[in-house]
């Protein structure tokens, strides 16, 4: 369903209507067009949105900006990662990460390169075209984890626990890893996902084959500031933006006298002295005696 695969080519494009198989979403489960063809300049209200929501894919001005999402698709994208920034809001590098992955998925001109649609079904909304209802995500693991460990320490003031035991499922934070972070991302059925989403993270070196390229974006850590008007990740959600333990001073050397030990040294000579005064004194005393 995404013959070509090739730079500035989408996947899909526009808005087709809900989707079927979601009953219960906390936003609208608008799902996308199957719409393998080149992507579309980004001018107006699209570009200032962009750079709003997606500055790094912003590349230039209204004739060299090209995205593979309408206007409508990155207002809704606005909302679902407003959703989740409010979670994520004490890391500034986590919430940009985490926005990317989303940005790139659903806004990136060269969608087809890393996006394999896998279902559709004839759209209701839009007569004639055909709705996608679940794709292939193909991420270089690199990217995946770098942008899941910048959120992986991010805490919920409310509880004091981790904010990523809350996209992780029934694995918490603490059986949390990167693919299943995705994966819950991913589900149709967490309450926020409009369709289904296969994330397949591959390690560097491996290649799926048929023309994809696995996206290898760049992430920042959070010990960084994703803008010059933003701040780094507090000590308390980001144990690289502590700062270094000071190790303390070790013991003083032993205190010697040429190879021995001083103190010992001096513990003898005091009890030789002592020893010496004792006889001394008893050998006065003793002659006393005798006179």
């Amino acid at each position: 369903l995404t013959p070509t695969r090739q730079a500035g080519v989408c996947a899909f494009y526009g808005e087709c209507g809900r989707n079927p198989e979601v009953n219960v979403s906390l936003v609208a489960s608008q799902v996308p067009c199957l719409s393998n063809t080149p992507a579309r300049v980004a001018s107006g209200t699209l570009l200032s949105l962009l750079r709003s929501v997606c500055p790094e894919l912003a590349r230039g001005d209204n004739d060299t900006t090209r995205v593979c999402c309408s206007y409508k698709q990155l207002n809704a994208l606005r909302l679902s990662v407003g959703l989740s920034g409010a979670v994520l809001a004490r890391c500034p590098a986590c919430a940009r990460n985490f926005a990317n992955l989303y940005c790139h998925n659903i806004c990136s001109p060269d969608q087809s390169l890393f996006t394999n649609v896998t279902r559709v079904i004839n759209s209701t909304a839009v007569p004639g075209a055909r709705a996608v209802l679940e794709y292939q995500l193909f991420y270089r693991r690199r990217y995946a984890e770098a942008a899941f460990t910048s959120c992986q320490g991010v805490r919920l003031p409310a509880t004091g626990g981790y904010a990523i035991s809350t996209m992780c499922g029934r694995y918490g934070a603490q059986l949390c890893t990167a693919q299943r972070w995705l994966d819950f991302q991913g589900d149709k059925n967490n309450g926020l996902a409009p369709l289904q989403i296969d994330f397949q993270l591959l390690p560097n070196g491996s290649e799926p084959g048929e023309g994809i390229v696995p996206l290898d974006a760049p992430v920042w850590g959070c010990d960084q500031a994703p803008g010059t008007d933003q701040e780094p990740c507090s000590c308390q959600d980001c144990a690289q933006a502590c700062p270094p333990v000071v190790a303390p001073a070790g013991p003083p050397p032993p205190f010697r006298i040429g190879r021995a030990d001083g103190v010992l040294v001096i513990c003898v000579l005091i009890f030789a002295v002592l020893a010496l005064a004792f006889v001394v004194a008893a050998l006065c005393r003793r002659g006393k005696a005798e006179a």
